[in-house]
């Protein structure tokens, strides 16, 4: 999707990518507008009604995270839905479900506020104004098309995830993350079908009611499930690779009697978000350097022991991957996972290194030699 997909900044502390349907659903807009209206401005003005929409349900979502205490660091947007990229909140309780089901439902609850919103204020101003009649979203009624833009868009992202896959979360660290790669690396979603049986109603609908705008919508729903697919859809070759193949060998190592401070320093130049605690030659716990950094402006210049992590789940390097990852899942620890053999640490898995590397082992793996030939 990120080759799809163009940066349009930084706003926040948040990198902010939209995808090229936006500019190529301008032009058909403004040539739809053309054709039929005679002037692009009211093609303008429809594609300015979708993106108000999406822009409503996503800083709703910002909102609702940065609430709930995760730290948002990029999102990805589409035309039906947005990928939100964040750390989850420091301290033992990390993200749970409830939280994450808060932030998802608050985008298209924005959605309908603020539609009935500008339903209730077009109302006021006009009784007489027209904002129930068919077709809701055109070109000829742009208020209309505006608050119905708003209505559609919050029923769209109330679908099943499986349906609507873009309005998803992706937690950067925690063991919902791995978790969640973990299925999307090894099994087939069956709720796939059923989200495109729901965009294909979209389409048909929309060409039975004559409505060009509820057909791209459906067009757009099935892109975002096949872009779906692609993501969570995963080879068989992803039940072959081993621990070994991907664990990083090379890493910063922490000790009990660090400081935050001296731990900060010691860790400027690492490209770990997860350190391994030691306490001699004996693996204890683990630290994040967002918990690092958090502990130390809350708490001051503490040591290490009072503050790590220590539910650790060890694998072994000729064990397979999606085994040793869904056992840590289970009990929590997916943060870090140290790769043990004989008493002796070889390696470490962590969430931020894992999707590189599994792509890497992949594309590096010779192919199959093809069968028939003589």
């Amino acid at each position: 999707m990120l080759r799809s997909s163009v940066p349009i900044g930084r706003y926040l502390g948040v990198d902010v990518r939209v995808h090229l349907l936006f500019p190529l659903l301008l032009a058909f807009a403004i040539c739809y507008s053309i054709i039929f209206n005679g002037t692009a401005i009211r093609g303008i003005g429809l594609w300015a009604a979708l993106c108000l929409a999406v822009l409503v349900r996503e800083v709703a979502r910002a909102i609702a995270a940065a609430y709930a205490g995760f730290r948002v660091r990029a999102l990805f947007l589409l035309p039906v839905g947005g990928v939100m990229a964040f750390s989850p909140r420091p301290g033992p309780k990390g993200d749970t479900p409830f939280d994450t089901r808060v932030i998802s439902i608050a985008g298209p609850f924005a959605n309908f506020t603020a539609g009935l919103l500008l339903m209730g204020m077009s109302y006021a101003l006009d009784p007489h104004v027209s904002l129930l009649a068919l077709p809701w979203i055109s070109t000829s009624h742009i208020l209309r098309s505006t608050v119905w833009m708003q209505i559609v868009l919050g029923a769209v992202s109330l679908l099943p995830s499986s349906a609507m896959p873009a309005s998803r979360l992706l937690r950067i660290r925690g063991q919902h993350a791995t978790a969640n790669a973990i299925d999307g690396a090894t099994r087939r979603s069956s709720a796939f079908t059923f989200g495109t049986g729901i965009a294909l109603a979209m389409v048909l609908t929309g060409l039975v009611l004559l409505n060009m705008w509820m057909v791209i919508l459906g067009g757009f729903m099935l892109l975002g499930a096949r872009l779906s697919s692609h993501a969570t859809v995963a080879s068989p070759e992803a039940e072959a690779i081993l621990v070994r193949d991907v664990m990083l060998t090379e890493y910063t190592l922490l000790s009990t009697t660090d400081t935050l401070r001296d731990a900060l320093q010691r860790t400027t130049h690492s490209l770990q978000d997860v350190f391994p605690v030691v306490r001699g030659d004996r693996l204890v716990g683990s630290i994040a350097r967002q918990t690092l950094s958090d502990r130390l402006l809350a708490e001051g210049d503490i040591y290490l022991q009072g503050v790590m992590t220590r539910n650790l789940q060890t694998a072994g390097p000729s064990e397979k991957l999606v085994d040793a990852l869904r056992r840590a899942a289970s009990i929590g620890a997916s943060e870090f996972i140290p790769v043990v053999e004989d008493g002796a640490m070889l390696g470490i898995l962590t969430p931020q290194s894992l999707n590189r590397a599994v792509q890497q082992v992949q594309l590096t793996r010779p192919e199959p030699e093809p069968k028939g030939r003589l």
